[in-house]
């Protein structure tokens, strides 16, 4: 048995599919200037909420005033999307006039203005702009896995309906088990076990216990191709290995190679001439635990970030060669690899064929342009090369037709015979008429004759003029004899059967009512010729207008018109926020006349007038869509330029044409009545352009208005020139509509480019098939392989006969960085392997009945208990740990060992987080991380920046708080937004190299600073106080005060000795007294805890009692109001009778 056998290859239009497919899957990833948009919004979030995707367009207004200063200001936008690439790529920051802004939307009439300084900006800018690669993976991990971003920008008619809600890593999962099931359809044995092993239990631990431990192994690798040129290319690849008996089964599975089968490993290893060595990994160690096709899906996004990674600024000099960069590692080629060297001669055939403005058009336009002639193959494959007026003969054909009919009606002898055959030969006479008529009367004049042979369908079309009867007639047949000898024109084909047939036939009339009887009045045919009118208009109408901006005759907003209004989506397209709408062409003659409506024109653009572009649509123009910067510049077009004036009389009727002709574009032509000779008439105005909305479907309007047009130029038989009116009847649909049908018989220079290639298209078609429209279809999807595949085509020699790849063993490890974190695939139930490893972390079945669950905030739905967190998902118990990337289910024993990621559903619960996320690796951050980094460090500056204005009100609330204690509470509630930050930055950022250990210092010390102000303000509001016992408890309690008994108890009761008094002074540091505590005794001896009443009284009041107001009383003065808080006996016994036990 040989090395290798080939056992399953892949069609070369198989191949071009499947490069399509993953073109089209990967069409809308992200682009450079889309990431920098992004990370501006999370630049701008903090200072700016609110304001969200907005954002993304923020923009530097740059104002230049002339040196003299009489000219008028003029403004230079720089979108700080672009100022973030510039930054990356190492270029200087621009010049900021005084008086320039940042604005929110540079584009509009009045651009906001955002309040922060061009300075600060500048200054985010180079805080950010190191992250603008993670952004741009950010961008293209967030791609992998939504959906909704891998389809928003897809057009209608390429959205599948199998597609949708599909992430583009699940649509290439499943794209590779479709293309293995298709590849290993040819296999039979032994051979299709171990590959059906796989395709029906992917996931390996599954395999094993469904089939046992001798089930094929499946291994993901990389295939070197061999190429060196531009740089090295690789293609991932497939190895399943199975062991039946004592032979040993060895397929190596590719997308574009096929499934290969090999003897053994070894026998791989040699036909590569690559060993395994001991240092090296065995291909085993690179199975996959989980769904081997999701987990060969997500290598080629591990590859694309890691090809991303190495990308250094010194290696691009400007945006667009870094963004095309960009696209080309993230495209197909970095799965696909290269074709095989057959198949890439034919497709370098193809290349060759592009012109210089498609073959150097940016990548993306390539794609988009590719895609175009992909759907026109499919068109084309779907309709089986149908195209309009399919089934509506050529004018020579039904020409011929209706002649040999004729001649056979008036003469039986001419059935059968070949009308294209035919030919006539007038002879006339040549001289003046004057000479004609009396040749007598120049001596020795001559008579001259003229001759010419023409076809005679050719002379049919022009009616009986194309046959006088003062011609000296000569028939010809050309068809050959039977035994191939030149033939005679038979007796019967005489000039005037010939003459009369024409009459008899009236191809004028006969073929205008055809084309009624078709396209107008038959419904089924009306509507099957309508179908396909609206599938090729709907592709080659846009591909026509990207045409037009790729060489500079169009711009990009124009194009983007077009392909809005041509889509299939009902509803009123939108671009960069404007509804884009369709207006029939239509001119007012005067205020309030009714609009004389130009056939087959018309106009693209904005609802609103005032803005544009505006396209002048014409299909049966040789340039069918012309750009105007609005409508008022297409009218003025209309009045200067004469091609267009003409373009438009034609299309007018014939009462409206009077109007408009000879200078009525800016002076019409209206009737006037005239009432006196004295009367002079007035000049009219020049016409307007009625600004009416198109109300159907634009590919209606254009099918009725194309036949419309189709039948008017057949009905136009009598013209001026007979060539003319040849050239109109001949070419009418298909000239007309060359555009709609590029796989016409003759080539239309000036209608696309594909009408242009089409010669050199059909003749790489296989002439040799049955299906000639499927050979041709294959070509066009061939074409969109060469346009979406962005790698220079590559030929040559293969370093080995009949199989040039080369194993690559990737790297064992590398960084956490390179990775995006997949756990598993949405949509599908957890693999075995990966309800094992999650079951490590799962905590008991019901909840703890002491967890306090979180009602609001970013944490809402969790659990908590102590300074732990748990999360119940699907009925399950997780602990959740919070970093800086979001939250992720944890090992509560172990911290370092991690599960998946969770986020909350729409609905509120939380969930695992199935699909790719990117990672920081090992000394950086994410772009997740960086932004909630950021976020929280914003947050900190604020609060940093509000800490004078928090002590200062501290002051000010002083005196109009309602206690001591609430002026404390303000200020460590204050504080605790400072401490509070500050552990949460602590937290997530413990052991980074980002730990922003200086801001924490801040922090802290703010907080600390708020604590020590509200002490300070509560002790010198206690002081201002009136006595109470809180109050010097406190000031015990902070040491502010002494506390002493003022001597030994004393007799107030006037000698009575009823009424014994020990007093204590209560003093602040400085000794000052502050007030003073009675304690009021019955006896001398009393007890001191048995005291009948005690009390705290200021200094003023100290010797004032109730006899002190009993005196103020009885002599008619104010009663003044002492006080007297009581002391309890827990505080008496706490703050001074313990002073002298």
């Amino acid at each position: 048995m040989t090395a290798f056998t080939v056992t399953a290859a892949v069609s070369e239009s198989d191949q071009a599919q499947q490069v399509f497919n993953l073109g089209d899957c990967l069409a809308t990833r992200p682009s450079l200037e889309s990431a920098a948009a992004d990370l501006v919004q999370a630049m701008l979030d903090d200072p700016f909420p609110g304001f969200e995707k907005q954002l993304r367009n923020a923009a530097f207004i740059n104002l230049t005033v002339s040196p003299s200063g009489d000219g008028p200001a003029a403004y230079q936008v720089i979108p700080l999307s672009q100022r973030l690439i510039d930054c990356w790529l190492g270029h200087a920051a621009p010049v900021h006039p005084q008086g320039s802004y940042l604005a929110l939307d540079p584009g509009g009439k009045y651009p906001s203005m955002l309040g922060l300084r061009i300075d600060r900006v500048e200054q985010l800018i180079s805080e950010w702009a190191p992250a603008l690669l993670e952004a741009y993976k950010q961008s293209l991990v967030d791609f992998w896995s939504s959906p909704a971003l891998s389809r928003q920008m897809l057009p209608q008619a390429w959205r599948s309906s199998s597609a949708q809600g599909v992430s583009p890593w699940q649509r290439l999962s499943d794209f590779i088990v479709a293309q293995l099931r298709k590849a290993s359809t040819v296999l039979t044995g032994d051979e299709l076990d171990t590959v059906e092993a796989v395709l029906d239990y992917p996931d390996s631990q599954t395999r094993r216990l469904t089939l046992g431990e001798d089930c094929t192994k499946a291994c993901i690798t990389l295939v070197d191709t061999g190429i060196r040129d531009p740089e090295p290319l690789f293609q991932q690849a497939l190895a399943l290995t199975r062991r039946v008996g004592e032979q040993q089964i060895v397929l190596l599975y590719t997308l574009l190679g096929g499934i290969k089968a090999f003897d053994s490993i070894d026998a791989l290893e040699t036909a590569l001439g690559w060993t395994l060595s001991d240092s090296a990994p065995s291909l085993g160690d690179y199975s996959p635990d989980n769904h081997v096709f999701d987990a060969l899906a997500a290598a080629l996004l591990m590859r694309q970030l890691e090809s991303i990674r190495a990308i250094r600024p010194g290696d691009y000099s400007d945006r667009v060669a870094l963004d095309q960069r960009l696209h080309e590692l993230t495209g197909p080629q970095a799965l696909l690899g290269a074709f095989r060297s057959g198949h890439e001669a034919q497709l370098l055939k193809l290349h060759d064929l592009l012109p210089d403005w498609l073959r150097q058009a940016s990548t993306v336009d390539r794609a988009l342009y590719g895609r175009y002639v992909s759907r026109l193959s499919e068109v084309h494959r779907l309709r089986e090369g149908e195209a309009f007026l399919d089934g509506i003969p050529r004018i020579l054909e039904f020409a011929e037709r209706a002649l040999a009919k004729s001649l056979a009606k008036l003469n039986p002898k001419a059935e059968g015979v070949s009308v294209a055959h035919i030919r006539v030969t007038l002879t006339r006479v040549d001289n003046s008429p004057l000479e004609a008529t009396d040749p007598g009367f120049i001596p020795f004049l001559d008579l001259r004759t003229a001759s010419s042979t023409r076809n005679y369908t050719d002379m049919a079309l022009e009616n009986l003029e194309a046959f006088p009867l003062s011609a000296i007639p000569q028939i010809h047949y050309d068809k050959p004899a039977a035994d191939g000898a030149p033939a005679s024109a038979p007796e019967w084909m005489t000039y005037e059967l010939l003459r009369a047939a024409v009459n008899d036939a009236d191809i004028g009339g006969n073929y205008p009512a055809l084309l009624k009887r078709n396209l107008q009045r038959y419904t089924v045919e009306r509507a099957r010729q309508k179908e396909l009118f609206t599938l090729y208009m709907q592709v080659l109408l846009p591909m026509l207008a990207l045409e037009l901006r790729l060489t500079q005759r169009l711009t990009e907003r124009a194009r983007l018109y077009v392909g809005a209004v041509m889509g299939m989506d009902a509803r009123v397209p939108v671009v960069s926020g404007l509804s884009i709408v369709v207006r029939p062409l239509a001119l007012l003659a005067h205020p309030g006349a009714a609009a004389d409506h130009v056939l087959n024109h018309f106009v693209i653009g904005p609802r609103m007038i005032d803005r544009g572009p505006q396209v002048l649509l014409r299909p049966g123009a040789e340039q069918p869509l012309l750009e105007f910067a609005s409508l008022a510049h297409l009218l003025a077009a209309i009045q200067a330029e004469e091609a267009l004036q003409q373009s438009i009389l034609a299309g007018l009727d014939e009462h409206s044409r009077r109007i408009y002709d000879r200078g009525g574009f800016l002076e019409p032509h209206l009737t006037r009545v005239i009432l006196s000779d004295w009367d002079l008439p007035e000049i009219p105005e020049p016409p307007t352009l009625d600004t009416t909305i198109l109300s159907e479907p634009i590919t209606e309007a254009l099918f009725v208005a194309s036949v419309e047009v189709l039948v008017r130029h057949a009905e136009t038989i009598s013209v001026s020139n007979a060539e003319a009116r040849h050239k109109r009847l001949t070419d009418l649909g298909w000239a007309l509509f060359g555009l709609l049908i590029p796989w016409a018989p003759t080539a239309l220079a000036g209608l696309g480019l594909i009408v242009q290639l089409l010669p050199s298209l059909k003749a790489l078609a296989d002439h040799n098939t049955p299906s000639p429209w499927a050979a041709f279809a294959d070509v066009l999807l061939n074409l969109a392989a060469v346009l979406v595949y962005h790698r220079r085509l590559w030929l040559g020699q293969s370093p080995v006969a009949g199989f040039a790849d080369t194993l690559v063993k990737p790297a064992a490890g590398g960084s956490r960085g390179l990775l995006a974190y997949i756990w598993s695939r949405r949509g599908r139930g957890l693999t075995a392997t990966e309800r094992e490893r999650l079951d490590q972390f799962r905590l008991a079945a019901k909840a703890p009945s002491d967890l306090l669950l979180i009602e609001t905030g970013e944490r809402r739905g969790l659990y908590q208990r102590g300074g732990l967190f748990y999360a119940s998902i699907d009925g399950e118990w997780f602990h959740v740990l919070h970093t800086l990337d979001g939250l992720r289910i944890a090992d509560a024993a172990h911290p370092a060992r991690l599960g998946p990621w969770v986020t909350r559903s729409a609905s509120g619960a939380w969930q695992l987080d199935r699909g790719p996320l990117l990672l920081g690796g090992a000394g950086e951050l994410s772009v997740r991380g960086r932004k909630k980094l950021k976020s929280l460090e914003f947050q900190a500056r604020q609060l940093l920046d509000s800490l004078s204005g928090r002590l200062a009100g501290g002051e000010k609330n002083l005196l109009t708080v309602h206690g001591p204690a609430d002026i404390e509470d303000l200020l460590k509630q204050d504080a605790a937004l400072f401490s509070d930050l500050s552990l949460k930055l602590q937290e997530l950022t413990q052991g980074m190299a980002e730990y922003p250990e200086a801001l924490l210092g801040k922090l802290d010390g703010a907080a600390q600073l708020l604590r020590a102000q509200g002490v300070r303000l509560r002790i010198q509001r206690v002081k201002l106080d009136p006595p109470s016992v809180m109050g010097v408890s406190y000031l015990k309690s902070q040491k502010q005060i002494t506390i002493r008994p003022l001597g030994p108890r004393k007799d107030i009761s006037g000698g009575k000795g009823r009424d014994f008094l020990q007093e204590y002074e209560i003093a602040d540091l400085q000794r000052a007294p502050l007030w003073y505590a009675h304690f009021h005794y019955p006896s001398l001896d009393t007890a001191k805890a048995s005291f009948t009443a005690a009390h705290l009284k200021t200094p003023g009041q100290r010797f004032q009692g109730i006899r002190f107001q009993m005196a103020q009383e009885q002599s008619g003065q104010r009663v003044d109001r002492i006080h007297r808080p009581r002391i309890d006996a827990k505080s008496a016994d706490e703050l001074f009778l313990s002073l002298t036990r």
